[in-house]
């Protein structure tokens, strides 16, 4: 009976606190976000958001409602150039799901690194997908995207992805 009860209180208590990834430490900032700390960056994304695991290629996702969808990648940009990552970016961005990539602009971050932001038009000509790859000194990136699903949502996601750009940080 007891253990009934249990699995009861855990079932009902889930969708309000969606399972940690195994890799990472979540910490709850106690104003609705959580700081992901994996062993190679930090961001900070929805509380109530389901946080991936990271797959073996350096890609992390945060769920939220329906179809929106914050993302983390990593890898090295080791005798690469802007140009040749936006085309190999585009080139996974497009086999995912087809758009209309805007061009890139080099921009600084908050913390002075170098970034590249671009944006993935749908066919109604919105910026659906919106991205920021971020580089160190040491030639490492954190690729962040945003999914935003609807333009009645954009303003909440694209405020948690700005959240999520600004508090990135290498490890």
């Amino acid at each position: 009976m007891l253990q009934a009860l249990s699995l009861f209180v855990t079932l009902l208590l889930s969708p309000l606190n969606p399972p940690a990834p195994q890799d990472a430490k979540v910490v709850d900032l106690k104003d609705g976000f959580v700081r992901v700390e994996s062993k190679d960056y930090t961001v900070e994304v929805p509380k109530d958001w389901k946080i991936s695991d990271e797959t073996p290629w350096g890609q992390r996702k945060a769920q939220g409602s329906g179809r929106a969808e914050l993302g983390v990648m990593t890898g090295s940009a080791a005798g690469s150039t802007w140009e040749r990552l936006y085309e190999t970016s585009l080139f996974f961005i497009q086999r995912e799901e087809r758009g209309t990539p805007t061009p890139y602009k080099i921009e600084k971050t908050d913390q002075g690194l170098d970034a590249m932001t671009f944006s993935v038009k749908d066919r109604n000509g919105f910026a659906s997908r919106r991205y920021v790859v971020i580089m160190n000194s040491d030639r490492r990136i954190l690729a962040l995207s945003v999914r935003i699903p609807t333009q009645a949502e954009e303003k909440k996601l694209d405020a948690y992805f700005q959240r999520m750009v600004k508090s990135a940080r290498f490890l």
